[in-house]
């Protein structure tokens, strides 16, 4: 009889051929978790120019559709879950019942990172909103796209999150998703 299968929801980037660029990321991860896994992928719309209240929508009805048990998310997809988790409601409700949010160089938008509308990173989240959940974010020291740095605006936005910086990391976490694997895999195991 066949174990059943962990879902995790892999959201991309943005730019011009984020998707394409980003599979890479998606392979590597579901590769590097094994048997027992599956790595959901859907296509954003607009991918070169996301706009943030069309891609909550995405996420949130892709995590509607999909059995993910965990959601991995990488760049700006990244921050807009996190600004997800920020905004409190329904959808930071089904985030928060997952056994894990993974965020992969997410850039911060608000003071200190970014700057871009429709963000609500600089407003207080309600410690209740993110109660229990294991929210890990992963910032690269030789990422050139996000600074390093936004992983110090996060740990104060965020401060129960586990915060991973990876030494020689680039923004496509070349090499690094055997990293990101182990700890999806040690989630599921708790």
């Amino acid at each position: 009889m066949r174990s059943p299968c962990i879902d995790v929801l892999f959201i991309q980037g943005a730019s011009d051929g984020a998707h394409a660029a980003d599979r890479a990321l998606a392979d590597a991860l579901g590769s590097a978790l094994g048997d027992g896994f599956r790595v959901h992928f859907p296509h954003m719309p607009h991918e070169e120019a996301p706009d943030n209240d069309v891609w909550r929508r995405a996420i949130s009805t892709a995590l509607h559709r999909t059995p993910a048990t965990f959601l991995v998310a990488h760049s700006a997809g990244a921050a807009i879950v996190a600004d997800m988790l920020a905004r409190g409601g329904e959808d930071a409700a089904a985030l928060a019942a997952l056994p894990g949010v993974l965020l992969l160089a997410p850039p911060f938008v608000g003071a200190g990172g970014w700057k871009l509308d429709g963000f609500r990173l600089d407003e207080p989240v309600q410690p209740e909103t993110l109660a229990g959940l294991p929210l890990q974010l992963y910032f690269g020291s030789a990422d050139t796209t996000v600074p390093p740095a936004h992983a110090d605006l996060y740990a104060r936005r965020f401060p129960g999150a586990t915060i991973h910086r990876l030494p020689g990391c680039g923004h496509q976490f070349e090499g690094w998703m055997a990293h990101v694997a182990r700890d999806v895999r040690a989630l599921a195991r708790a």
